[in-house]
C-alpha cells in the first residue's frame, strides 16, 4: 500500500511493456486468414474478403404485390362505381411459373401475390376492388400505372455493390447473397485454434483430484472465449511439465491448426514448461505486461502458426485473452473493429491496485437514471474466477493511480451485454 517504505519492481512497472505496447507487439505480426470459398452456412459470421456485384437485377421480374388481376392501367382509367370497365379474363399468373397469357388491349390475367406481371400489363388490380362475372371482372376504379407492382431490380440493379469486402455476413447479408446467387463467397475464414493447459497439478474437470492437485478450468474459459469471438477451438487436453511432450502435442495439431493458446508455463519458475520448450529455438518471445492481473505473456510463432503463452492464474487467462487474443483473432478473421466497447462508468466502491500497473478490476455495469455504475464483484486476485462470472466488465485503472476511489469515473470495457 501507499504507506510501505519500498516496492517491488514487479509493482512498481519498472522495465514492463505497457498494455499499449504489448498488444501492438502482438497484432503488428497478425494477418488475416488467406481467402476461402466457403459454403454460405459456413461463411456465416465470416468477412467478406472481396466485393460482391450482383450480376442481375433483383428481383429479375416485376411481380404482383397483391392477389387481383394484372391490368393495362389506360383500360381501366375511367372506371368508376356507376360506370365500371369490364375486361375479359384470358388466363392466370402463378407463383414460379411463366403466366399463361400476355394482356392485350381489353383483357386481364389474374394473379397471385409474388406471380410474374404478364406482358402487356402495367398494374394491378386488388381482387377485393372487382367482381367476377363469369369470364370477365368488373372494375369500378382506375388504377395508376404501376399500382401494386414490384417492378425488377427495386432491390438492387445488376452491377450495384451487393456486399462489400471488409464486411462481416450476418443474417441478412447470407439471405441478400443466397438471392443474387452467389452460394460460394470468397470470406476469411474462423481461425482453427488448439487449446493446451501445461501443469503437473492439474486434472480433467471429470477427475476428482487428489490432495494438491486442480482441476484445468483455463482450458474451458479459453475454449468459450474462442467459439464467442468466432473461432473454433479444439481442446488438446492437459500437458505435463515435460519439455518433450509439449513440442509432441504441439507439433502433432500443426496441420489441423491455424493458431494456439496454451495457459501456464510461461513465468520465471524452473518449471515453466512452455519457456523451456520454445524459448532456445528463438519461437517465442516472453515478456512482462504493467497489467494486473496477467503479467507473463508469451507470443511468437511455431511453424508460422501464433502461439499465445497465457499465465495460468485463470483471471490472468481471461483478462490476458481479452487484452491480446481476441483482438489478434479478430483480425486473422479480417475484422476491422478489433477491440470491445468501452464505456464510463461511475464506481461504486474503491478499487486499488499496483500503482505502476494498469489495474483491471471486474465490474458489473448497471445503468440508472444517474448514467453507468459499476460495481467491483470482489477481490482482486488473479486466481477468483467466481469474479468473472458475476461481472460484465473490466473497469479500467491506469498505471499511476493506486486508488480509484467510489463515486470517481472509469472506463469499462464491457465484454458481455448486461442482460446476459
Amino acid at each position: 500500500m501507499a504507506d510501505q517504505p519500498h516496492r517491488h519492481d514487479h509493482d512498481s512497472g519498472e522495465g514492463l511493456l505497457s498494455v499499449e505496447e504489448a498488444r501492438e507487439k502482438v497484432l503488428s505480426q497478425i494477418q488475416p486468414l488467406a481467402p476461402l470459398e466457403l459454403p454460405l452456412p459456413e461463411a456465416f459470421g465470416c468477412v467478406l474478403a472481396q466485393d460482391v456485384v450482383a450480376t442481375a437485377d433483383l428481383p429479375e421480374f416485376a411481380s404482383s404485390a397483391m392477389d387481383g388481376f394484372a391490368v393495362r392501367a389506360s383500360d381501366v382509367a375511367g372506371a368508376s362505381p356507376s360506370g365500371p370497365v369490364e375486361l375479359k379474363i384470358v388466363g392466370r399468373a402463378m407463383i414460379g411459373r411463366r403466366p399463361e397469357s400476355t394482356v392485350g388491349g381489353g383483357e386481364t390475367v389474374r394473379i397471385a401475390t409474388g406471380a410474374p406481371v404478364p406482358g402487356g400489363s402495367d398494374a394491378i388490380v386488388p381482387i377485393e376492388d372487382v367482381e367476377l362475372v363469369g369470364e370477365t371482372v368488373r372494375i369500378f376504379d382506375g388504377v395508376p400505372v404501376g399500382k401494386h407492382v414490384r417492378p425488377a431490380g427495386e432491390d438492387v440493379r445488376e452491377g450495384q455493390l451487393l456486399v462489400g469486402k471488409g464486411k462481416r455476413l450476418g443474417p441478412p447479408e447470407l439471405g441478400l447473397l443466397a438471392n443474387a446467387g452467389f452460394p460460394h463467397p470468397l470470406v476469411h475464414p474462423r481461425p482453427r485454434v488448439v487449446v493446451l493447459s501445461t501443469g503437473d497439478e492439474l486434472v480433467p474437470p471429470s477427475e476428482a483430484p487428489e490432495f494438491g492437485q486442480v482441476h484445468d478450468s483455463n482450458a474451458y474459459t479459453i475454449f468459450g472465449a474462442l467459439r464467442e469471438v468466432g473461432a473454433i477451438p479444439t481442446l488438446a487436453g492437459i500437458v505435463r511439465d515435460d519439455v518433450d511432450q509439449l513440442k509432441e502435442t504441439v507439433l502433432s495439431h500443426l496441420i489441423q491448426a491455424d493458431a494456439f493458446v496454451s495457459s501456464g508455463g510461461v513465468s520465471v519458475g524452473e518449471r515453466d514448461v512452455v519457456k523451456a520448450a520454445f524459448f532456445r529455438r528463438g519461437e517465442l518471445e516472453f515478456f512482462k505486461v504493467a497489467m494486473q492481473p496477467g503479467m507473463p505473456q508469451g507470443f511468437g510463432f511455431i511453424e508460422g502458426k501464433p502461439f499465445f503463452g497465457l499465465p495460468g492464474n485463470p483471471v490472468s487467462v481471461f483478462v490476458s485473452f481479452e487484452m491480446f487474443i481476441r483482438p489478434a483473432i479478430l483480425k486473422m478473421m479480417g475484422r476491422s473493429q478489433l477491440f470491445r466497447p468501452e464505456i464510463s462508468a461511475t464506481l461504486a466502491a474503491d478499487v486499488s491496485g499496483p500503482v505502476g500497473k494498469t489495474q483491471f478490476a471486474r465490474v458489473n455495469v448497471i445503468r440508472t437514471a444517474e448514467g453507468w455504475i459499476a460495481e467491483p464483484t470482489g477481490g482482486r486476485g488473479s486466481n477468483l474466477i467466481s469474479t468473472v462470472s458475476r461481472a460484465n466488465g473490466l473497469a479500467i485503472v491506469p498505471a499511476g493511480v493506486e486508488t480509484a476511489r467510489e463515486g470517481e469515473k472509469v472506463k469499462v470495457m464491457l465484454f458481455r451485454a448486461s442482460e446476459d
